[in-house]
């Protein structure tokens, strides 16, 4: 639950202040104080979610995903090492910062949960013949489908007594 609770708190950042990364306030005003409240906000954000990566990963992505939201998050912190606020960050800067957030992002917001509603379609050999069917169903029954088959042949072999009703 805590690690849900922080991936909408991150989709929610990059939502409200991922599109004016890249606008700098003028110098002096009232903003400055709310870029040194920002930047540290997505850093802290940015360690939470270091942190559960490196806990196991976020529940619902691949190795290959999880690897690839540490890639992203090294850019970030490169992006603002030394940096306090976000009017310190050059053009070029706050554009591979805002890059590399919304590549988290991406891959956050496409969790298992998300996933697991979209309908997809596959091709299955049926049992017995050379042909193969289309079936088309969620991504969870697919899932399903796959982890029950897998348990059907990782069953055992041997019968026991009472093998009539396998």
């Amino acid at each position: 639950m805590k690690r849900i609770v922080r991936t909408w708190v991150l989709v929610v950042l990059i939502a409200t202040g991922g599109t004016t990364l890249a606008q700098t306030p003028p110098a002096g005003s009232a903003d400055t104080v709310e870029d040194i409240d920002r930047l540290q906000v997505i850093l802290e954000q940015q360690r939470e979610l270091k942190t559960d990566l490196d806990d196991g990963g976020i529940e619902g992505l691949t190795t290959r995903e999880n690897n690839r939201v540490r890639k992203a998050q090294e850019q970030v912190f490169a992006v603002t090492e030394g940096k306090s606020r976000l009017d310190e960050l050059s053009v070029d800067e706050k554009i591979e910062l805002e890059n590399a957030l919304e590549q988290i992002n991406a891959y956050v917001k496409n969790t298992r949960r998300a996933g697991d509603e979209q309908t997809v379609c596959w091709r299955e050999k049926m049992s017995g013949t050379a042909r193969r069917v289309t079936r088309c169903g969620t991504e969870a029954e697919r899932r399903e489908a796959r982890e029950g088959a897998r348990d059907w042949l990782e069953r055992p072999k041997t019968c026991g007594q009472d093998c009539g009703g396998l």
